[in-house]
């Protein structure tokens, strides 16, 4: 009878392993690219950067990859076909970068996202990209000092390496929730290679199907502050006798909705900044401190406006004000309607308040 039993229990134990593939026979996906093909029967172009593991870690010399590449009707299909070319089972559990061809995300982007959104082992936290010209092209590059495959674009998307304020980062969860939900449209940062490494300075904006636009360098910032709360950056200030950059340390962004109900509904944001000079073109510690905050607070006034102008020209909504309109009380399709003509033609009332606390360590 124990005997029975114990055979019994073995059955059960191999049958229930019969799935697994030793790390041996496996392939890491690190990056996953999809473009647009000219080819409408198999309109998308499916690339995996598969990292090869190495016994020592060694930058420049351990980021060896593969890249496979299938043209396809579908993502599933693409998959399956490159599956057919390489030895060992794919594994997209360490799949954490997710980019979409420029030209795919200029068409549509709903379609290749279902598959990311439908698949238990691509991770939600996946950071998602534009690549230009191609989400191949950025997968190819291989910068020097990478010690594993696409783990530059991790440390500078995820912000564990570098941190700047020219480079916005977005997950696949929230990109997914900005797609379907109203009052919050979705974005993307751009990347473009360079010198066998990568430029990532701008932003793409989406409405809920496509791109409808890319922000320029100086935008990118000013758009980084306002969707995000904490945010290192800087920013100068140009007069006729001189030029000098304040370091922001302490940064503050609010905003209401005003006059809904009349001709001219108003959307007025308040900032309060403090921080210090970090470079200066002349002497400024014996100037009148409230004059240059003045300047500076009527420059950082007009960047404010004109990125939020160009956002509303293009009717797309990244920063979330039709959320915040939304949590204002009970909004009916009707209401939501309403807002949907409120916003093209709200002005903007941006306050900027500035405090220069220092002027460095030297006067």
């Amino acid at each position: 009878m124990n005997r029975l039993l114990l055979i019994g229990a073995m059955i059960l134990f191999i049958s229930g392993c019969s799935g697994f593939k030793d790390i041996d026979k496996r392939y890491f996906v690190v990056g996953i690219g999809v473009d647009r093909t000219e080819n409408e029967q198999k309109p998308y172009r499916v690339t995996l950067k598969l990292g090869i593991p190495s016994a020592k870690i060694q930058p420049g010399a351990t980021n060896k990859f593969e890249l496979v590449s299938e043209d396809a009707a579908s993502i599933q299909e693409a998959v399956r076909l490159i599956k057919s070319k390489v030895d060992k089972e794919l594994d997209f559990g360490h799949a954490k970068i997710i980019l979409f061809g420029k030209t795919l995300v200029s068409q549509s982007i709903r379609e290749p996202l279902d598959w990311f959104l439908r698949r238990r082992d691509i991770q939600l936290i996946g950071l998602v990209a534009v690549g230009d010209p191609s989400a191949r092209e950025i997968l190819n590059t291989s910068p020097k000092s990478e010690r594993l495959p696409a783990n530059s674009l991790i440390l500078s998307l995820a912000e564990e390496g570098t941190e700047s304020s020219y480079i916005v980062t977005e997950s696949l969860s929230d990109f997914h929730r900005r797609l379907t939900e109203k009052g919050k449209d979705p974005y993307m940062p751009v990347i473009r290679p360079r010198n066998n490494s990568y430029v990532i300075n701008q932003a793409a904006v989406l409405d809920k199907e496509r791109m409808v636009g890319i922000l320029t360098p100086d935008q990118t910032r000013v758009f980084n502050e306002l969707i995000r709360k904490h945010v290192q950056f800087e920013f100068k200030t140009v007069t006729p006798k001189l030029r000098y950059n304040i370091a922001v340390q302490n940064y503050r962004i609010k905003y209401k909705l005003l006059h809904l109900h009349s001709s001219e509904p108003t959307i007025q944001i308040t900032i309060k900044i403090k921080g210090e000079v970090e470079e200066s073109t002349a002497p400024l510690f014996q100037e009148d401190w409230n004059k240059l905050e003045e300047l500076s607070e009527e420059q950082m006034r007009e960047r404010f406006v004109k990125v939020l102008t160009y956002l509303q020209s293009k009717k797309v909504d990244p920063v979330g004000f039709g959320l915040r309109y939304r949590a204002m009380g009970y909004i009916s399709e009707e209401d939501w309607e309403a807002w949907q003509t409120l916003y093209p033609r709200a002005k903007f009332d941006v306050r900027v308040h500035i405090k220069i606390i220092d002027t460095g360590v030297i006067k």
